[in-house]
């Protein structure tokens, strides 16, 4: 069983590591909507130390998302992101205090639905016809990204996706 542990956790870091820098945002929101799920099963089964574990993590991923926000380059979608990426942690940290699953279904739709979304941009410029630098800008401007991807695989892999 541990040898397959590694062999997952080699892969993972494979991808993370080849990844672009809206395929690393794809992965992120994937980690950070496995985290709520895992508390909410942490939660039905009263497991306090699970629950603290799953949603500091998935409050990890988040707040590494937010901080990627260039919000002079970004504008009002940066700005927009910004806020809810707030949101989403204060709801998550209500959820904790409250140990109730209801802020972490509403978290993970949003999640959901912003995974969807990078997902098809991401989709969008993996084509053929792009060639890799192009894309590594285009997925740059359409963050607003103040960092670099290098920059950011190597926080990708600090929160353990």
């Amino acid at each position: 069983m541990a040898g397959n542990q590694s062999y997952v956790h080699r892969y993972r870091e494979v991808a993370v590591k080849t990844a672009n820098p809206l395929q690393l945002i794809v992965m992120l929101y994937d980690a950070a909507i496995c985290s709520l799920r895992e508390a909410r099963g942490h939660i039905d089964r009263k497991n306090i130390a699970g629950r603290s574990r799953s949603l500091n993590k998935c409050v990890s991923i988040i707040s590494e998302l937010q901080s990627c926000l260039n919000l002079k380059a970004g504008g009002d979608i940066a700005a927009s992101l910004d806020r809810l990426y707030d949101y989403m942690k204060r709801r998550i940290f209500a959820a904790n205090v409250e140990q109730s699953v209801q802020p972490l279904v509403e978290i993970e739709t949003l999640l959901e639905n912003l995974r969807s979304a990078w997902g098809e941009i991401a989709g969008q410029t993996s084509g053929a016809s792009v060639p890799p630098a192009a894309q590594e800008k285009q997925g740059r401007q359409m963050l607003g990204a103040s960092t670099s991807p290098a920059s950011m695989q190597t926080k990708s892999l600090n929160i353990s996706i």
